[in-house]
């Protein structure tokens, strides 16, 4: 059970009891105690945020703006702005450009990218920052524990690491299995720099649609291979083998928030990485991620 905290946190509690209260006209007349019984055995399941910073436009302000700040996978829509923000991506601005083209993907801003690996190799980065950020990036990564040793190399003592993941539950992801630690730690100890086969088959054939709101009201739709046969199957084979030595970018985990947790907690606990769970927000209704606050111990 979650315990009411003594002193100020550093950053606000993942159950805000004000917050919580105020937004659910049912629990207004609970006591501490109730509301924190009910956050933990009802309301993360409903879906009832326990803080305004489980909302991404809630926990994007948090970032100090006068921070050292690193933005991990921008794209063309960079999150954080800012005089003092560098950016990390695969390939240089007029190259996401043309990937989001081709991709009909939305163009809203394109940054200069500071750093650029076509394997999204940190390592080139060799300069220090107060905060790192990304959305939607960590569930890439084809070696967990290096990208999270890699982030700690680069954060100041004190740093945190800002994260929004996607919630598996309610993404494209939802047929897929969770995530464990010795899958993490198997592609740690082969030091993964492509994805298994597996992750990218499973991308293009076992994945559903990506409607959260569908997915939160129990429709789930078919899978990829319900819809398309055999035929998109045989066409992912052909793919990957064509492909056996290319970065083929796919999902490479599947998390909810307390996989997550779970998981950086024990490579912490192993010593593999110098970040620990700070905070971690639950899914909303209505929404497919989480919001996560790492901090460098």
């Amino acid at each position: 059970m979650q315990q009411k905290q003594t002193t100020k946190a550093r950053f606000p509690q993942a159950l805000d009891l004000d917050y919580y209260r105020s937004v659910n006209g049912d629990l207004r007349s609970f006591a501490d105690e109730e509301l924190i019984s009910h956050f933990d055995h009802c309301g993360k399941t409903e879906g009832r945020a326990g803080s305004q910073l489980s909302f991404r436009e809630h926990f994007l302000p948090i970032l100090s703006q006068g921070a050292d700040t690193l933005e991990i996978g921008p794209f063309c829509g960079p999150q954080v702005r800012g005089d003092k923000v560098r950016y990390f991506d695969i390939a240089g601005r007029e190259a996401l450009i043309e990937m989001a083209k081709q991709l009909q993907y939305p163009i809203t801003e394109t940054p200069v990218i500071d750093y650029v690996s076509p394997t999204g190799d940190m390592a080139v980065i060799n300069d220090q920052f107060d905060q790192v950020f990304s959305s939607h990036c960590v569930e890439h990564q084809p070696d967990l524990v290096r990208h999270f040793s890699e982030v700690s190399r680069i954060l100041r003592a004190g740093g945190s690491y800002f994260l929004i993941v996607p919630d598996k539950r309610f993404c494209f992801d939802h047929y897929l299995s969770e995530s464990t630690i010795a899958d993490v730690l198997g592609a740690h100890i082969e030091q993964r720099r492509l994805h298994y086969a597996k992750s990218v088959l499973e991308h293009r054939v076992l994945t559903t649609h990506n409607d959260p709101v569908r997915h939160w009201q129990g429709d789930h739709g078919l899978r990829v291979s319900q819809q398309q046969g055999l035929d998109c199957v045989k066409g992912a084979i052909d793919h990957i083998v064509k492909n056996a030595d290319v970065y083929l970018d796919t999902h490479a985990w599947h998390f909810t928030p307390q996989i997550f947790e779970d998981i950086v907690t024990q490579i912490y606990q192993l010593g593999l990485s110098m970040l620990k769970v700070d905070k971690i927000y639950n899914t909303p209704v209505g929404r497919f991620e989480f919001c996560a606050i790492l901090s460098k111990g």
